[in-house]
């Protein structure tokens, strides 16, 4: 999982970033300046991508400080709420200004793509957290959650 986290959100972070600037730039680069379109995008893209770059280090230094052992589901889950919602704004804010920033279609289809399997992981992280809390409330209140039965017969 850490391998994961750290290979997988950073590279397409980074890739990410740079087809994005690099397709701001160039959106322009008929123009003696920059547009004030081009302008106000760029300032709002730059703070949304900050926003987002923050959210991945947050959860990649999760990942590291676990040093190789199993992440907590339940603080994985809190944690990967943050991505989530940065990406989300990302992906509305660029899909409203498409056309105004000139936002390449790449650009919002990887965001697109890299939002679907972050929240995918998140989304499985939650899934164990609430099973976890599930058993732990069981066993709380002295009932043994039920084992499941294992198969019977020639395999």
């Amino acid at each position: 999982m850490e391998n994961l986290m750290n290979a997988g959100f950073s590279t397409m972070t980074r890739r990410f970033t740079t087809m994005l600037f690099l397709a701001l730039s160039l959106g322009g680069a008929g123009w003696a300046a920059p547009s004030y379109a081009q302008q106000n995008c760029g300032d709002d893209l730059q703070k949304l991508a900050q926003q987002r770059e923050a959210q991945l280090a947050l959860i990649n230094y999760l990942v590291k400080s676990a040093h190789g052992k199993q992440l907590d589901p339940a603080v994985f889950c809190a944690k990967s709420a943050g991505l989530n919602a940065a990406e989300n704004a990302m992906i509305a804010y660029m899909s409203k200004n498409k056309d105004w920033c000139q936002v390449p279609d790449e650009a919002l289809a990887q965001l697109k793509a890299n939002h679907v399997k972050s929240a995918a992981f998140s989304a499985r992280a939650c899934a164990v957290a609430a099973q976890m809390k599930k058993v732990k409330e069981q066993q709380a209140q002295g009932g043994a959650p039920q084992a499941q039965p294992l198969p019977t017969g020639p395999l």
